[in-house]
């Protein structure tokens, strides 16, 4: 890649370079995209997956302890498949699901290693849109894979004059934008469900995820389970959650 130049306050440039990562990160477009990877990590196909690769893998049910201090280094010392663990993930997980292979592969590498899911931090990461020099890209070309990953993630471009605006890129989006519906319908899977997850209330889903770890008990027990949380809810409304949830698990 092109080598970014800094000037002499290069320690305010690098902190609006993460400014604008983190703005990134709560855009609604990548909070559109991580609910959608969400609801893929409640799936009854993708923690199989998981469970499966751990086993083979040798990598403990819940994954290695981390440091004391919360620390941990990818992968984990010692650890000598991560190129082969990496290519079962793309294969069997980010392939499947429409998941970008290097973003998401690396979120997943944390979970399968450490039990962590967290978004990546870096400016165009776990998103819908991404901001690449294109003549760069020529110049260097990327890894066949990493360039196959960006084309199936993001297979419609803008290219932009330097001399545009931001107005001038709005303008030119609002005049466009039927023509880019008509691109993103040729790409579009009707299994690919992103953009109509909606984000739950965080009570409401930890009270759902409640029901459905303990789908197999009684329905009077998970009631108790249930109050001991200051949590009341009839029988019914308790059967109905469960049955949902079962649903929503097996189908994405």
């Amino acid at each position: 890649m092109r080598e970014r130049v800094y000037g002499k306050d290069w320690k305010k440039e690098i902190e609006r370079y993460h400014e604008m990562a983190r703005a990134y990160r709560d855009s609604k477009g990548s909070q559109k995209m991580w609910n959608y990877f969400m609801e893929v990590t409640k799936t009854e196909y993708f923690n199989d997956v998981i469970r499966n690769i751990r086993a083979k893998y040798n990598i403990p049910e819940n994954g290695f302890e981390t440091n004391e201090d919360g620390s941990y280094s990818l992968p984990p010392r010692g650890f000598k498949n991560e190129s082969n663990l990496r290519q079962e993930i793309i294969d069997k997980i980010c392939k499947k699901y429409q998941l970008h292979y290097f973003d998401f592969s690396d979120v997943l590498l944390s979970y399968i290693f450490y039990n962590k899911l967290d978004p990546l931090y870096d400016l165009g990461s776990c998103g819908l849109f991404t901001l690449s020099d294109v003549v760069e890209e020529k110049e260097e070309p990327f890894d066949e894979l990493f360039q196959a990953s960006d084309d199936m993630a993001y297979p419609i471009a803008i290219r932009i004059s330097p001399y545009a605006s931001q107005r001038d890129l709005i303008d030119f989006t609002k005049v466009v934008w039927k023509e880019i519906e008509a691109y993103q319908k040729q790409y579009r899977s009707k299994d690919i469900k992103i953009g109509k997850i909606k984000a739950r209330n965080k009570a409401t889903q930890e009270r759902n995820d409640l029901i459905y770890k303990n789908r197999h008990e009684s329905l009077k027990k998970i009631g108790e389970l249930l109050a001991d949380k200051d949590i009341f809810l009839d029988d019914g409304h308790i059967a109905k959650i469960r049955s949902l949830e079962k649903q929503r698990r097996k189908e994405l």
